[in-house]
């Protein structure tokens, strides 16, 4: 590409197709019992920069580690990546994923962190969140996702 070229492109505002736009995306809810999967959008590449969520564990003695996972079309991929601390019955907490954040809070704590590598993700790959011991009642809510984006086609 030509510095006139480029010259054009950001005269026309179009600088962020370089370096990536930041977004929040907000997600929805799933079913109790069932993970969180959004799948990144056909014209888009996403870097998961940070991912929040609240865990609400049901009335189940079970142990359950939040995760968060990269998935291709069939479902395998990458992770789960889990929080190094475990919730237990009736626990309520933020789970916070991010990428050079140092990990923080204890078992059953009302915050929870981990660090994640910086994973830059192709349109129709998908990413899941969930636990390991999710029991049929527990609920992820209130979740946000927050990623620099590109734009792969027009």
């Amino acid at each position: 590409m030509g510095s006139a070229s480029l010259l054009a492109d950001l005269d026309e505002g179009r600088q962020w197709e370089l370096h990536g736009s930041h977004e929040f995306v907000t997600l929805g809810s799933p079913a109790a019992g069932a993970a969180l999967t959004v799948t990144v959008p056909g014209s888009v590449q996403w870097e998961v920069l940070a991912v929040s969520f609240l865990y609400t564990a049901d009335a189940n003695a079970a142990n359950r580690f939040p995760s968060l996972s990269i998935l291709d079309q069939s479902g395998s991929g990458i992770g789960p990546i889990c929080t190094p601390y475990k919730l237990v019955a009736t626990d309520a907490s933020r789970i916070t994923f991010g990428v050079g954040i140092v990990q923080f809070g204890a078992d059953a704590a009302a915050q929870i962190g981990c660090g994640i590598p910086p994973m830059r993700i192709q349109d129709g790959l998908r990413i899941r969140l969930t636990a390991t011991g999710i029991q049929a009642t527990d609920t992820i809510t209130a979740a946000r996702l927050y990623v620099r984006q590109w734009r792969v086609r027009e």
